[in-house]
């Protein structure tokens, strides 16, 4: 459920055309040309997973499929690369009967730079995604169940009804994204489709305990020196109910770090006993903006923050996107939650 600041900057479309899970596996097995998968910028664990997920069922059924644009992808899902589908950093150039599928993402604003003109008009766009506030793509069929613990766990739903073979490698990438998504299952999105999913992933293969080391067990020591200086600036106001902490340029720096190192930080804000709304404010370099991350305890609206800053996501898991510097940005965030906490 990591956010990873992705913009959002209006409720869902009334216009977005909603499929079943059914007609969305039909869609898949429509046509023969080149299917092209992509996922929202800065790709967390769910969104690796569906796509990697995706193209390789895909591709095991001997379909033409690749990934575009999921990247940077953490060192910590390294283990996904070992037998990733064909990604491409910039999309090749359109060929007659290509289609793009963009999962965990709901519309265009949230896909990396290179991959909105695909989006926009250049293919035809299936959607598969859970995230309540996206506005959806022009033309697009769209699959989307806020109700859902990850995008993984819908796009395997689909691959399954489509019938195409899920192969061991696949499943490690369903898995991880499930897992992440849902908080190791102990997120209250978690549900009786989540278990049974993840039970079947299990059948097919998925490294249980492989994928549970990898993620959680080994960690770069340049990240925990990093998770170091993020708890040295982790402060709690409002009576303890606001949990934020802050990066800046000099923090990832001085560690060697990139944005994919401080991946699901806030959750370490989220776990201060007695917070309402934890936060995680950052900026990676000097160029560039601020990001936010915000997690918020039922029935606390986040999503509903962030979009007053032209952000979105999930009601307990969100992100936004403000401008420097980072002092005004932290006290910004701090003020909003603060004055949530007196609504």
């Amino acid at each position: 459920m990591n956010e990873e600041s992705e913009p959002a900057p209006a409720p869902p479309s009334p216009a977005r055309a909603q499929t079943s899970e059914r007609d969305m596996a039909a869609a898949l097995l429509e046509g023969a040309g080149r299917t092209l998968v992509a996922a929202h910028l800065r790709p967390d664990g769910d969104a690796v997973g569906a796509a990697f997920g995706l193209a390789l069922c895909l591709r095991a059924a001997g379909r033409d499929a690749a990934c575009v644009g999921i990247s940077p992808v953490s060192d910590v899902y390294d283990y996904l690369l070992e037998e990733a589908p064909p990604t491409f950093e910039e999309p090749p150039a359109p060929l007659p009967g290509d289609r793009l599928v963009v999962v965990d993402a709901g519309d265009v604003s949230r896909l990396p730079d290179a991959v909105k003109p695909l989006a926009s008009g250049a293919l035809p766009v299936l959607c598969i995604d859970h995230h309540e506030r996206s506005v959806g793509f022009p033309g697009a069929r769209s699959l989307v169940e806020p109700e859902a613990g990850s995008a993984s766990e819908i796009v395997f739903r689909v691959a399954e009804a489509a019938g195409l073979p899920v192969p061991r490698a696949a499943a490690d990438a369903f898995w991880t994204g499930i897992v992440t998504d849902t908080g190791r299952f102990g997120y209250a999105s978690t549900s009786e489709k989540t278990l049974l999913a993840a039970a079947r992933l299990v059948a097919l293969g998925a490294r249980v305990q492989t994928v549970s080391e990898r993620v959680y067990g080994r960690v770069p020591l340049r990240r925990l020196r990093l998770q170091r200086r993020f708890l040295d600036h982790l402060g709690v106001t409002a009576g303890g109910a606001v949990a934020l902490g802050w990066l800046a340029p000099e923090d990832y720096a001085a560690e060697g770090c990139d944005s994919t190192d401080s991946e699901n930080f806030v959750d370490l804000a989220r776990s201060v006993r007695g917070c309402r709304y934890a936060a995680f404010v950052r900026q990676v370099s000097p160029d560039r903006k601020v990001n936010v991350s915000l997690r918020g305890a039922p029935p606390h609206d986040v999503a509903a923050i962030c979009a007053e800053w032209g952000g979105g996501g999930h009601r307990a898991a969100a992100g936004a996107t403000l401008p420097p510097p980072l002092g005004a940005a932290v006290e910004t965030v701090r003020a909003r939650l603060e004055a949530a906490c007196r609504n």
